[in-house]
């Protein structure tokens, strides 16, 4: 690879179906600049192929968000609030953590009109995503509520925040709310859904989900998890990528797709990239000391996640 090209990824496991190459090509410069979707072994070996690589910056996704925040050299004050890095950048010596999700909750709200300051939210779900929206929605003077399948983990977020919590079989009528925002999985669906009365929905996950189904069915406008992805991607534009970029720039080619049948696959067994991959990959996969099974397992599985079949 040219000593000029300037590297940037994505890292996840699965990794492939990430929008990320699409979210920032927008304000990447092709000629000098490489956006790569990376699925290492581990966060530690993450860690070792952004040093060894010199990528400049990243975006993280599952499941390694929590475990950059130990291994990152500093994180900012949202990623310790929040508990976990969903971007990082890399100066050479120093990997910096920092967390954009809240922005990507607080942002389309407040572009759809909700003004957050003394609004109404209930958040479904109280992993890392409900995390981040929690923290987003507190930080812009919001009453929050949590709810989840699971009563002590709702419990559990809510007593970090000062939030309230609405138990998953709830029985008892529900307050109207500003917004409800939706971080859990797209087949899960509170049992309280029927009763559920809200100016808009905002739906973290970008497939088909059961929650916005239902919104749509009782007329609730529903704000789809692109946006989130939009609005986070601006922050994080700003955090590694060092520019200013709008979320509706973001969005121009977020719809583009790899075709399943011309993937480009790197197979990284070595501390360098080759000279050809400064073209476009769709996918690199970190396989130091795999063998051909397991890495041919990989790839089912990343496409098969990607794409179905």
């Amino acid at each position: 690879m040219s000593s000029q090209t300037i590297l940037y990824a994505v890292f996840g496991q699965p990794v492939l179906h990430s929008k990320s190459p699409q979210l920032f090509s927008p304000v990447l410069n092709a000629q000098q600049e490489c956006y790569l979707r990376i699925r290492p072994q581990s966060a530690e070996d993450l860690v070792q192929v952004v040093r060894k690589l010199n990528i400049r910056g990243a975006s993280i996704t599952s499941p390694f968000k929590e475990d950059l925040v130990h291994l990152s050299d500093g994180i900012t004050e949202a990623a310790r609030l929040v508990g976990a890095v969903n971007c990082i950048r890399y100066d050479g010596e120093r990997i910096t953590g920092h967390n954009t999700d809240h922005v990507g909750v607080a942002g389309p709200l407040q572009a759809y009109g909700v003004g957050l300051k003394d609004s109404n939210v209930l958040v479904l779900g109280a992993g890392g995503a409900a995390r981040a929206a929690v923290y987003g929605l507190a930080r812009a003077g919001a009453r929050v509520w949590v709810s989840n399948r699971t009563q002590s983990r709702a419990d559990a977020l809510a007593t970090d925040f000062g939030c309230k919590t609405i138990p998953w079989q709830q029985h008892a009528k529900l307050p109207r709310f500003d917004a409800v925002v939706s971080t859990i999985l797209p087949e899960g669906i509170p049992p309280f859904m029927d009763q559920l009365s809200c100016r808009v929905l905002l739906d973290a996950i970008y497939k088909p989900s059961r929650v916005t189904a239902a919104c749509k069915l009782a007329g609730i406008p529903v704000i789809g998890g692109e946006q989130w992805l939009a609005y986070q991607g601006a922050e994080a534009a700003s955090f590694y990528l060092d520019r200013e970029a709008s979320p509706e720039l973001l969005t121009r080619q977020l719809h583009a797709q790899p075709d399943p049948d011309k993937l480009n696959i790197l197979i990284l067994q070595a501390d360098h990239l080759p000279d050809h991959a400064a073209r476009s990959h769709d996918l690199v996969i970190s396989a130091r000391g795999l063998d051909q099974a397991t890495i041919n397992k990989l790839i089912d599985e990343e496409k098969h996640l990607a794409f179905g079949g």
